[in-house]
């Protein structure tokens, strides 16, 4: 089946599509109403249903539809199906953005393939399904930062033509803060983009199998749902203001910063909604603990003496970016925090408990964004020295200012909840001393020097 197929859609000559979502099974694919059945003669699969959403559907040589076989929810497979009288597209959807895709519906009426067009064995397509939605939710971080790249671009060219009161609009303070806000968040999004694929490709190693390769993205899977919401919310952040900058302008047609506001929305949904994704973020992370594969519960118990008996300590690091360091650490410990006293209060019960764990998935994005946003400008200023780190560092400190600040209000929030009486104030006693910032940085002056690094390039810099 490889040989057949693989070489010509490697080289564009064999368009594929997906096809897992259908009109009642959104976020639930193994709610899926498309079935199959084996043939009397037992040489052929029959498949009968409807697929929705399907990108390259139009024009798609050959759809990997998924299945129930039988009906039977635990028999879900994927079978490799191509286009015919019996499997075709519906007609193409009419979208709010990237209209020069095609999306359609994928009718399947007794769509006959041979038995060995199953790819794997029968009831392996959620292990399919999941792992092609891993893979492509780190991609897409990847290529929505790609995009706020270039959005970035353009708004920082726009902001230097545009003249207003004589000057333009670039030099004044408020389009400085955008535009740095958004190099920021854009600058953190490649940084976990780069983090997340180099720890999967270090654990791949040379010449792995296909199983082996299975097996390392799904090891990240945490990872990949984080790159996927936070990159694709900062690109929904770069365009949003990028329209803000261009004024009237950003709403005509005719200007770049309108198709880019279009463009962009579609990504918080496809590959698993961020809610959806958030929510598998605490959800994979207790799984893994319960199976030993994570020392998170250890971890729990040693966060847990350090609240109850807190230290004083006076051996403080003093080294670069010390204070932000210390501060991401401790928003680790909050994160910690707060899910393990959720998952003691409501044990099982945890997964239905969505605003619970969509905060603490808020708290686990910004600590995972904070620690790699250091790493990287570490890593700069190690290389290249500290002067040449500068602008690395002053991203860096910006973001986990501000970072600190959400898990705060998040935390906050999400112990209100789920914690009472004296565990709640023991608690809220130690959300305030890890979120204690006794070296606040100027970020007015760190955004200015962001921004003009860009302003005086005519371009995203970073």
């Amino acid at each position: 089946l490889k040989k057949e197929w693989i070489p010509g859609i490697i080289s564009g000559e064999i368009v594929s599509a997906y096809c897992l979502t259908e009109s009642g099974s959104g976020s639930d694919a193994l709610g899926a109403k498309c079935v199959a059945k084996l043939s009397e003669d037992g040489e052929h699969w029959i498949l009968n249903g409807e697929k929705m959403w399907i990108t390259n559907g139009g024009f798609a040589d050959v759809y990997l539809v998924f299945a129930k076989v039988d009906g039977e929810k635990e028999k879900f497979s994927c079978f490799l199906v191509p286009r015919s009288e019996n499997c075709r597209p519906g007609n193409e959807e009419h979208k709010l953005g990237i209209k020069s895709s095609s999306t359609t519906a994928v009718i399947l009426s007794d769509a006959k393939i041979p038995k060995g067009n199953l790819i794997g064995e029968v009831g392996d397509g959620a292990k399919i399904a999941f792992n092609v939605l891993n893979v492509g939710r780190f991609k897409l971080g990847a290529s929505v930062t790609g995009g706020a790249k270039l959005a970035i671009h353009e708004a920082v060219r726009y902001a230097n033509e545009r003249h207003q009161f004589n000057k333009p609009i670039s030099s004044f303070g408020a389009i400085k803060h955008k535009l740095a806000e958004m190099a920021i968040r854009t600058w953190v999004a490649e940084s976990i983009t780069y983090r997340t694929v180099g720890m999967i490709d270090a654990l791949i190693g040379d010449g792995a199998d296909g199983a082996k390769k299975l097996q390392s993205i799904e090891e990240y899977a945490v990872e990949s749902s984080i790159n996927k919401v936070a990159c694709s919310e900062a690109l929904d952040f770069v365009v949003d203001e990028m329209v803000q900058i261009y004024g009237g302008y950003g709403y005509s047609a005719d200007y770049p910063a309108e198709k880019a506001y279009r463009d962009s929305r579609i990504n918080r949904i496809f590959e698993g909604t961020n809610e959806i994704n958030r929510m598998l973020i605490p959800g994979q992370l207790m799984k893994r603990a319960m199976k030993g594969k994570i020392g998170l519960l250890h971890a729990a118990k040693a966060l847990q003496d350090e609240i109850l008996n807190p230290q004083m300590s006076f051996d403080e690091d003093t080294g670069l970016l010390a204070a932000e360091t210390k501060l991401a650490e401790n928003a680790k410990k909050i994160a910690l925090m707060v899910l393990g006293t959720a998952a003691q209060k409501y044990m099982m019960g945890l997964s239905e408990q969505q605003e619970v764990l969509l905060n603490c998935a808020d708290i686990i994005m910004d600590a995972y964004q904070m620690e790699t946003a250091i790493l990287r400008a570490k890593k700069y200023a190690e290389k290249n020295g500290e002067e040449a780190a500068g602008r690395y560092i002053d991203m860096a400190g910006v973001f986990c200012n501000d970072a600190i600040q959400r898990v705060e209000m998040k935390a906050r929030n999400t112990i209100a909840a789920i914690a009472e009486g004296d565990e709640g104030r023991t608690l809220l006693v130690a959300l305030k001393r890890f979120t204690k910032n006794n070296s606040p940085i100027n970020t007015i002056a760190a955004r200015q020097r962001i921004a003009d690094v860009m302003i005086g390039a005519n371009t995203y810099t970073y």
